[in-house]
């Protein structure tokens, strides 16, 4: 299901399996192609922000200092990543600023992915 992300109106817009299956009845096979490639487009978009996001030298610090922390832990940790040290995470990465271009912090921009 997608959810539109905000809007001024009363009622958000949704889409579901229900509504795709429905405008194939509607539009005939002919729109797959269509959809499939402005699918695909999108989450390649989406994808590629998302590992410029890990490959940020400050983020791939920081989650490799957690790799290890797990790995070297996991058996004591009964292989669950504790919530504390997310919260450490969530702020040392909130330190880190905001973005000039957009005002936001990472985990802003990350969370609209």
């Amino acid at each position: 299901m997608f959810i539109e992300r905000s809007s001024n109106n009363k009622f958000l817009r949704t889409t579901n399996i229900r509504h795709v299956a429905n405008s194939i009845r509607t539009h005939g096979i002919g729109i797959m192609n269509t959809a499939v490639n402005f699918t695909y487009q999108y989450l390649r978009q989406k994808f590629y922000m998302f590992s410029q996001f890990l490959f940020d030298e400050h983020i791939k610090s920081r989650l490799m200092k957690d790799i290890k922390y797990f790995r070297e832990n996991k058996d004591r940790l009964n292989q669950r990543y504790p919530f504390e040290r997310a919260k450490k995470f969530f702020i040392s990465i909130r330190k880190l600023g905001v973005t000039p271009d957009t005002n936001e912090t990472y985990l802003d921009q990350f969370r609209q992915l």
